[in-house]
């Protein structure tokens, strides 16, 4: 027999469902199983398309972020969403087209938790690009792409080189805040890629730092350790463009390790002497 809750019972109970929402639930579970894959492609099934307009770039306003209407989400299986992800990042003829691709996708993990779509910041066709893992807290407050305590450490990090946010592309791996902060799992990495790899392939950068483990993922398509990638010089192949790759550890790890920044001074002059190059 259910309980009715109490006034103590009742706050406690209100926490934990704000705790669930915060850590990516947003389905609740009933007594019967449900195939949610089935259900989603009913619903699809159900809606009749609206006929096809034209594809118009969007205008970002200040941070790039997108706030367009947004369509329903849709549940399919990871690989089906990674194909479905590798097919619409190969069809965006520009990086506008890029980016409202990756806004409008349906299958994208997390999107519709977020309030902002953040594609980046600086200058899209610099021949630096800067990949971080996903916009935090205070980016998702404010609407600004790299507008947090680790974007001023990026900055302090670039005018050490010589170079700004104005002279370089600073993108997302994730253009959506994963809820609770998390790190992202494989099967969102393997989406994202994609759309990624697209990126680098049409802004063609001469470098390309990657801070944390998911830009390693997506740009290296490596599945060694992050340690084992530090101090090293890649190749990063994205269609027919060819970019040196360095690996970094996280921003937010380093700003908050003082061990972690020697290595990271080592790291961003060899990135600085491939500019050179």
């Amino acid at each position: 027999m259910a309980l009715a809750p109490t006034p103590d019972t009742r706050g406690a109970l209100l926490a934990l469902l704000d705790w669930y929402v915060e850590s990516g639930v947003d389905v609740a579970l009933d007594e019967a199983p449900h195939d949610r894959y089935a259900d989603s492609a009913r619903a699809a099934a159900s809606v009749i398309a609206p006929p096809a307009a034209p594809l118009r770039a969007p205008e970002p306003p200040k941070g790039q972020a997108l706030t367009q209407p947004r369509p329903a989400p849709a549940v399919a299986p990871p690989d089906e969403a990674a194909r479905a992800a590798a097919a619409a990042a190969v069809a965006a003829p520009s990086l506008d087209a890029l980016a409202e691709a990756l806004a409008q996708f349906p299958h994208a993990p997390f999107r519709d938790m977020a309030q902002h779509f953040l594609f980046g910041a600086g200058c899209a066709t610099a021949p630096l690009m800067v990949f971080d893992e996903a916009p935090g807290d205070v980016e998702e407050a404010g609407g600004e792409a790299f507008s947090g305590p680790s974007a001023r450490l990026l900055d302090n990090m670039l005018a050490a080189i010589g170079r700004s946010r104005e002279s370089a592309c600073l993108a997302y791996a994730a253009p959506w805040r994963p809820p609770g902060d998390r790190t992202l799992t494989q099967p969102e990495i393997a989406v994202f890629a994609p759309f990624a790899r697209r990126r680098v392939e049409l802004a063609r950068p001469k470098a390309v730092l990657l801070f944390g483990e998911a830009p390693a993922r997506m740009l290296l398509e490596s599945g060694e350790p992050l340690g084992k990638l530090r101090g090293r010089r890649f190749e990063i192949r994205c269609g027919d463009h060819v970019a040196q790759g360095f690996v970094f550890n996280s921003l937010d790890a380093i700003l908050g390790s003082w061990s972690l920044k020697p290595a990271a001074w080592r790291d961003l002059r060899a990135a600085a002497a491939a500019l050179e190059e």
